[in-house]
């Protein structure tokens, strides 16, 4: 009988502890900025001499004579994959995901413009400064 007792206990115990606990990571849920692996440095196309930048207010895109940059960021991780919601100035939302090949290398894929389906991409390799 003290088994039983002892059992039960044991099994009620365990089923409030997993009906009380709650999930706080959700591969689901878009987090604001960017993932802190991109923050350090700039990005280099590797198809031309354009760059990339990421910081918590934007994305931007640097190429020889101007800077386009998007506004409020959000990104959720899946796997080595980051996915990056971000607003235009137009108040649409681009989407771009990279795809993590190493430290310091990502293989971006990014649409060419925001009515085009199609998707582009790209390898980006890390540079502390521009040069």
């Amino acid at each position: 009988m003290k088994k039983v007792i002892l059992w039960s206990t044991i099994v009620l115990g365990m089923l409030g502890i997993l009906t009380t606990s709650t999930t706080t990571a959700n591969a689901a849920t878009w987090h604001k900025g960017v993932p802190t692996i991109l923050k350090a440095g700039f990005w280099k196309d590797e198809d031309s001499k354009d760059y990339w930048g990421f910081d918590n207010r934007g994305v931007y895109y640097i190429d020889i004579k101007n800077v386009y940059s998007t506004n409020h960021p959000m990104y959720r991780k899946s796997g080595k994959s980051y996915t990056i919601k971000s607003m235009m100035k137009d108040h649409k939302y681009t989407y771009s995901t990279l795809t993590r090949i190493n430290h310091n290398k990502f293989r971006f894929y990014y649409p060419h413009d925001l009515t085009d389906h199609d998707l582009y991409y790209t390898y980006l390799n890390r540079v502390y400064s521009l040069k």
